[in-house]
């Protein structure tokens, strides 16, 4: 069944995560994506990443720094509702397939720049990769809870990436509204820099300039952010408590054990455990040695606290071979012309009258390359004098480049 953006037309010349991560999304959700990479092939198809960002997508290879090449993605993007890019400021430009150029040949289409820094001001023309950005937001020197004297930490969860390119889908979808009640498209920006402000929402200042009071932080073990909001060892394995409720803290000291921690003057409430963890969590710590990871969870989930075990993902294969997971609709696999059959997350989102589903695997380099420009009016001669000129690339049957996953 077609999903909820069937019949949007997108452009993505996204590369590496920020860029190409919204389209692939639009792809699960419906949309057709097509893939616009350079003939060498988008950044990052050297790594594993890359296959995590570009499913369900059609994929041609041009060479932008000719003239050619540049007017078959204009001709493209005459019948295109969406072009998505991550350029640095200036790249588009200097390609051809800048905001201004597009919208003269579609001034319907929704045009979006996924920037490093943002659009305006001296940084503008900076790029930028995840941990550039995770670093001055402070979200690295808040996870590795510095206050406490420890180092900062990265993420490796590209947070920033993944957060700018959800932004730009609900940007470019906002536009997509706008344009069905105007019928004017417009330019959208997001950055890495808004995205990784997500993950500060709670950051506030009060009007003399100070800090809000009881912002939480990581403490210095990096468990968590109290008594009973962190992760504690077990027999075996580890598991994460996340108590926020006075009748959660009283099952929960109930049922490990120390009933009498539950009205001890020190854990009284969230201020008191928080001010005396030192005292509080040797006595959790204990209790919870006396058992393994996933019997606790079991014994908790039954009497209704929140805590979960703390899984070694192997990878992805134990939450990829999730049998709830898979009822969800949270896994899809599919067949790789080189990979073979592989499994990945699927749909993050579910709709009840147009849940659409699996869309393909992520494409090799310029693998429907002559499907597309057949599809765009060109005639095989010409398309074959665009292969041999180094204008586009056509993957071929049998050859397996390092740079064509």
């Amino acid at each position: 069944m077609p999903g909820p953006l069937d019949g949007v037309l997108v452009l993505d010349l996204g590369q590496f995560l920020a860029g190409p991560y919204g389209p692939m999304i639009l792809s699960d959700l419906g949309a057709e994506v097509i893939k616009i990479e350079p003939t060498r092939g988008d950044s990052m198809r050297y790594g594993s990443p890359f296959i995590g960002c570009q499913r369900g997508k059609l994929d041609i290879a041009l060479d932008l720094k000719k003239p050619e090449a540049q007017a078959i993605v204009l001709r493209m993007a005459e019948s295109a509702d969406m072009f998505i890019h991550n350029m640095t400021k200036g790249t588009a430009t200097r390609l051809g397939v800048d905001y201004e150029n597009v919208t003269a040949h579609n001034p319907e289409i929704v045009y979006c720049n996924t920037y490093a820094y943002g659009y305006e001001g001296p940084m503008s023309i900076s790029g930028g990769i995840d941990p550039l950005y995770q670093a001055v937001l402070g979200l690295e020197y808040e996870a590795g809870g510095t206050l406490h004297g420890n180092q900062p930490m990265y993420l490796r969860f590209g947070m920033t990436d993944t957060a700018n390119a959800f932004a730009s889908v609900l940007g470019v979808l906002t536009a997509l509204f706008h344009r069905k009640k105007t019928g004017k498209g417009q330019d959208v920006w997001t950055s890495l820099l808004n995205g990784g402000a997500m993950f500060s929402a709670d950051v506030a200042l009060l009007a003399d300039g100070s800090p809000a009071p009881m912002r939480p932080s990581m403490d210095k073990e990096l468990t968590g952010l109290s008594a009973c909001y962190r992760l504690y060892p077990t027999q075996e394995g580890w598991i994460q408590v996340a108590i926020t409720k006075p009748d959660e803290w009283q099952r929960f000291c109930s049922l490990i054990g120390v009933p009498s921690l539950a009205n001890d003057a020190r854990a009284k409430d969230y201020e008191t455990r928080v001010a005396n963890r030192s005292v509080i969590e040797p006595v959790i710590e204990a209790a919870l040695m006396t058992r393994t990871a996933i019997v606790w969870a079991t014994l908790l989930d039954s009497v209704n606290v929140p805590a979960e075990m703390c899984i070694d993902t192997r990878g992805g294969e134990t939450v990829l071979h999730d049998g709830d997971n898979e009822r969800l609709g949270l896994v899809a696999s599919y067949d790789h012309p080189m990979l073979g059959h592989m499994t990945q997350f699927g749909n993050l989102m579910d709709f009840s009258e147009t849940p659409g589903g699996d869309y393909g695997p992520p494409p090799l380099l310029g693998q429907h390359t002559r499907q597309i420009l057949l599809r765009f009016g060109y005639t095989q001669d010409e398309i074959t004098d665009f292969i041999k000129r180094g204008v586009a690339y056509q993957a071929e049957d049998g050859v397996a480049y390092p740079w064509t996953l």
